[in-house]
């Protein structure tokens, strides 16, 4: 009785070990995907390509 709950125990666990992961929902990258808006041109830009000046996003366009 108690090695057919072990064996069950185990069957639970290696499904929700191998099976469950992969339908979670995936968390979003942090790989340049959070966008800011300029302060001068009001564009949004993507985070790694603007500046911050004085606690504010600008592009590079608007620093030329």
């Amino acid at each position: 009785m108690i090695a057919k709950v072990i064996i069950f125990v185990l069957i639970i666990g290696v499904i929700y070990y191998f099976i469950i992961p992969k339908f979670r929902s995936k968390k979003p990258s942090d790989s340049g995907e959070s966008f800011v808006e300029c302060s001068k041109c009001n564009t949004f830009i993507e985070l790694k390509d603007s500046t911050l000046r004085n606690g504010k996003y600008i592009c590079k366009e608007c620093l030329k």
